[in-house]
């Protein structure tokens, strides 16, 4: 019999806490920036921040520890002081220094996804059983489910500034999870010069990242704007809560199933269908004006959350040699959860204060259905392999 606190459980639990901290902070962060005062043009520049910092940061984070085979040392430290950084923010309303805390905290979180993800990955592939990265992910939208909701149920009408310390206290308990989980083994050599090279000698990677870029743009807009939106449109507490909780807990099974989607219709066929429902669900948002009818769209949100978070970071893993997995992963995350975001969330913030959240949406839309059009080229241009058999499975 497995023991109870067994490596997958610890990779299960660091993704929980994980995404617990995100379901705290992320979708509630502008709520929070504007009942301190903070101007539209403000919250844009310090939401922006976060993502396009990261962009800049991600592969060297990634590259950094690939070269110096620093997994671990880096997860540790980025969550403890991320954590810090986080008691700096709740003790002060000033804008520039929270601009400075922004920055730091971007750096500082930049690593976190990309080097947990690797190393999860380089223990599924060191030791194969049943157990599937799906299986691991899951746990990480159970814990936003249960956070996302508490704090719309509980804290955003009267208390929104309870998520700077509860996001703090969830990064030192990473902090302290990330410490019992295995380093990553070396897998030959690497030097800085051929990572500064990667895109360069690999153009399907670049493309392929340039249609994971366009989709992030609308992935930042939505996770920062929904519960704006949803607040515009006379939502009540409780229900902003429940569509971001329906939306994670609903990617549960979809991730669980992952290896029978794969094995059925294939990795690139999971991966461009998941995608393509982004452009519907951002076209119903923008028709929606009753609260209630937004929660059943959130399905579409699961489905695409499932491609990209399990099914693409697995076809990501199979592209490049396993000494550059971090690198990799750094890569994708740049493109899907920094770059493209730190673009979306500046534009929305314009487009918002102009000509409203219905437009938001139809941009949205749009970008979406360029992104998911790019990146079907680009899959189905390669040849249909099978991805490695160790980490679906």
């Amino acid at each position: 019999m497995r023991p109870t606190f067994s490596i997958d459980n610890r990779f299960r639990l660091f993704f929980a806490l994980q995404f617990a901290g995100i379901g705290i902070f992320f979708p509630y962060i502008a709520l929070y920036l504007s009942s301190i005062d903070l101007s539209g043009g403000q919250i844009g520049l310090l939401l922006a921040l976060v993502p396009l910092i990261g962009f800049l940061v991600q592969p060297l984070w990634g590259l950094v520890s690939d070269v110096y085979h620093l997994h671990r040392f880096a997860l540790v430290f980025a969550c403890l002081s991320v954590s810090v950084v986080m008691v700096g923010f709740a003790m002060t309303q000033n804008f520039w220094i929270l601009l400075s805390l922004t920055i730091l905290h971007a750096v500082l979180k930049a690593p976190i996804g990309i080097l947990v993800t690797a190393l999860a990955l380089e223990h599924l592939a060191r030791e194969p059983t049943q157990t599937g990265f799906g299986s691991l992910r899951l746990w990480g939208s159970i814990g936003f489910a249960v956070a996302s909701f508490g704090i719309g149920a509980f804290f955003v009408e009267d208390a929104i500034w309870w998520i700077l310390p509860l996001y703090a206290l969830s990064n030192f308990a990473l902090a302290a999870v990330a410490l019992t989980i295995p380093d990553a083994e070396i897998h030959g050599q690497v030097n800085w010069k051929e990572g500064f090279f990667l895109l360069h000698r690999d153009r399907v990677l670049t493309r392929l990242l340039l249609g994971l870029l366009l989709i992030g743009v609308t992935l930042g807009i939505v996770n920062n704007y929904l519960s704006v939106y949803l607040t515009d449109i006379g939502a009540a507490g409780w229900i902003i809560g429940t569509a971001l909780a329906i939306s994670a807990l609903v990617e549960v099974p979809l991730m669980a199933r992952v290896p029978a989607f794969v094995g059925r219709w294939g990795i690139r066929l999971v991966l461009v269908a998941g995608v393509a429902v982004l452009p519907v669900r951002y076209l119903l948002y923008s028709v929606i004006e009753e609260p209630i009818l937004v929660l059943p769209t959130q399905v579409l949100h699961s489905i695409a959350m499932m491609s990209l978070l399990v099914v693409g970071v697995l076809y990501m893993d199979r592209l490049l040699a396993s000494k550059w997995r971090a690198s990799g992963q750094s890569l994708y995350a740049a493109s899907l959860h920094s770059l493209g975001p730190s673009i979306g969330l500046y534009t929305a913030s314009i487009i918002y204060q102009q000509a409203g959240i219905e437009v938001v949406w139809l941009m949205s839309a749009a970008v979406a259905l360029l992104g998911t059009t790019i990146l079907a080229y680009i899959v189905y241009r390669q040849p249909a392999s099978q991805p490695q058999q160790e980490v679906i499975t």
